[in-house]
């Protein structure tokens, strides 16, 4: 009898873990956000960071930053949404637009990607030389944009942020 009770059980077991699993969307759209919000916030921090370092050198603050980010709580996770940070060094402005969640039978959803993000060099000197590219989010971290909904080679990697302050500043 105890072989039954074990055969059965084993069938059993064989059986549950063989069902599709019920769909957790509620809780995949949080951990999407929550996804969303770490990157962000932590892209700005390491940018925020190496001006901050750089001031803190020079004992000076020679790199302004201002931040701003509206932030939506969804289901208890603050998401940034419409992000901006701007790093000023004379004449000369380095922006990360976060763009806008899309708006979905009236609930903001990530679209193509959890964000997308323009990366804008602007020198006042030279309006026409202006120079940005666009990047979005996957859940592996950031990537160039190529075309729509397709993504590129990691980007803004710790080396490439060093690029962009050093453009700041030269």
């Amino acid at each position: 009898m105890r072989d039954w009770f074990r055969s059965m059980a084993d069938k059993a077991l064989q059986k549950v873990e063989s069902q599709p699993r019920a769909p957790r969307r509620g809780n995949r759209e949080k951990e999407l956000f929550a996804i969303r919000a770490r990157e962000v916030k932590g892209l700005f921090q390491r940018l925020e960071g190496l001006a901050h370092a750089i001031n803190k050198e020079a004992s000076s603050t020679l790199i302004s930053a201002q931040r701003s980010m509206t932030a939506k709580n969804l289901g208890g996770i603050e998401v940034p949404d419409g992000a901006r940070l701007v790093l000023k060094f004379l004449d000369r402005r380095l922006e990360v637009v976060v763009n806008a969640l899309q708006s979905v039978g009236g609930r903001p959803v990530p679209i193509g990607g959890l964000a997308a993000a323009s990366v804008i060099q602007y020198d006042a000197s030279d309006p026409t030389g202006a120079d940005w590219f666009d990047v979005t989010l996957r859940e592996d971290g950031w990537h160039r944009k190529i075309g729509d909904g397709e993504a590129g080679a990691a980007a803004l990697s710790d080396k490439e942020l060093r690029k962009l302050i050093e453009w700041l500043v030269s």
